[in-house]
């Protein structure tokens, strides 16, 4: 299984991780971009501390790096969402088609595993600009802070962006999500 595939069926999973109900409280109470500000620094935090003592702290901490930033990422959309239409509890396909258009990956009408695995390359691209520059010490700290505080920033201007006035969230979205299921792999 290559690096796309575990990214892929890793996303379903911080999905179904994440609160949704909080995520509405937060942005209720905080606004929308002060949520996105605070997940950008919950993201920095794990980018810094990947990087900080150089190579040896970035082979652990990369891989939660990478999670830490794809659980941001779902969190400012969900709030994007809820700030732009009122609704907090989405479906997985419709929350992924989403995060495709605000990553630039057109998902039509069918989210198919070739689209998880486009919304997958585009992440792993962004987030590997900063992995040379944490085998630094101290140096690689602030180069992957930076990077995953822009990078989610970026990710919350980008789904501001988008126009969802003629998207119509399912209301049962709970039950739609467990119905989910990602195409099986496939082997290349």
């Amino acid at each position: 299984m290559n690096k796309e595939d575990i990214l892929v069926n890793s996303f379903k999973t911080v999905f179904e991780k994440m609160n949704q109900e909080g995520i509405k409280d937060s942005v209720d109470k905080k606004g929308i971009d002060k949520f996105i500000s605070d997940c950008a620094l919950l993201a920095a935090t794990t980018g810094a501390a990947s990087g900080f003592g150089g190579f040896s702290t970035m082979i652990v901490g990369v891989p939660a790096d990478v999670i830490n930033n794809i659980f941001q990422q779902f969190r400012v959309t969900l709030g994007v969402i809820y700030y732009k239409k009122g609704v907090y509890k989405v479906s997985f396909s419709e929350f992924m088609k989403i995060v495709g258009v605000s990553l630039g990956v057109e998902a039509g009408a069918t989210l198919t595993k070739a689209v998880m695995i486009s919304i997958a390359n585009k992440i792993l691209i962004r987030l590997s600009a900063s992995t040379a520059g944490k085998a630094v010490p101290f140096l690689g700290a602030f180069v992957g802070g930076s990077v995953n505080y822009g990078f989610i920033r970026a990710m919350g201007a980008a789904v501001k962006k988008i126009d969802m006035s003629s998207i119509a969230f399912e209301e049962n979205a709970q039950q739609n999500n467990s119905n989910y299921q990602l195409p099986p792999a496939t082997t290349s």
